[in-house]
């Protein structure tokens, strides 16, 4: 099942050669690479704790329950095991060893990786569609949108391998928020004082007006076609999204080459027997 849709390969990257796809730029050094990656740990364990800070007072444990609230939580983790992992990496990237493995915590981040990439997206593009608090305060705005910036940019300038093979990730998550939604109806757990709802008691409030399990059939719906409709269309975004940057980046194309591309069967011209007439 791990090669279908729940990939942590480095492909076009030999699994002996991830050092390559974690601490090497195409536009930086090593250093100058985790260094960055050093930075951007920084910048969002930094405005994780502001947000959380700014909201907790009206919110408490009910800072959790919104999607783009568990996307912070995520990407916070996400960046830490990705720093880690890079400084791993740094020290191994100008050896050669054919039997290495990757590791296990390697593994872990491609896998939080390969699911935060495209649904940050998504989550932060419902936030500005679907919310009743715009303009946000810039806090909020950097945890909705800023992340977005951060972790693409980290994308283009990085050699991480986002393929088809790890869409089941993005489902994943998005099947775990769904299940969420759900037990938070059935244990009637509702919303803070801040975010009441005309409908019903504080306790009955859903999450997201869009996603009232109130409405079974309605929300059902609307989740079982985003589970089908959104992991393909946003893995597919990204898949692209690899193959280009990976054309401007010669070693990484040489790679994608070698090992993803199918090669083109060579015609194979014949000679004609010496000695015959061809009419």
């Amino acid at each position: 099942m791990e090669t279908v849709i729940f990939s942590t390969d480095v492909a076009p990257w030999d699994e002996s050669e991830w050092p390559k796809a974690y601490a090497t730029s195409p536009f930086m050094s090593t250093t100058a690479w985790v260094i960055f990656r050093g930075l951007s740990w920084a910048l969002f364990v930094g405005h994780y704790i502001a947000h959380v800070n700014y909201y907790w007072a009206e919110e408490g444990v009910m800072y959790f329950i919104y999607l783009s609230r568990w996307m912070a939580t995520l990407e916070v983790i996400e960046e830490t095991l990705y720093f880690i992992t890079t400084l791993q990496a740094s020290s191994l990237v100008n050896t050669v060893d054919k039997n290495r493995k990757m590791p296990t915590l390697a593994k872990v981040h491609m896998a939080m990786l390969s699911m935060i990439l495209p649904s940050c997206l998504l989550s932060s593009g419902l936030y500005w569609a679907l919310s009743p608090y715009l303009p946000p305060p810039y806090v909020s705005a950097a945890m909705h949108g800023g992340d977005v910036l951060a972790i693409n940019l980290s994308f283009f300038l990085g050699r991480f391998p986002f393929d088809w093979n790890k869409i089941g990730w993005v489902t994943l998550l998005g099947v775990s928020y769904s299940i969420w939604t759900l037990i938070h109806y059935l244990l009637k757990i509702g919303t803070d004082d801040s975010a009441p709802c005309v409908e019903y008691p504080l306790n009955e409030c859903p999450i997201y007006a869009q996603l009232d399990w109130h409405f079974p059939v309605q929300t059902g719906s609307l989740l079982a076609f985003g589970a089908v409709v959104g992991p393909p269309l946003l893995g597919g975004l990204y898949h692209f999204l690899t193959g280009t940057r990976d054309n401007c980046d010669s070693e990484a194309k040489s790679m994608r080459e070698k090992f993803l591309e199918p090669e083109e069967t060579p015609l194979v011209k014949e000679e004609p027997v010496k000695g015959l007439m061809c009419c």
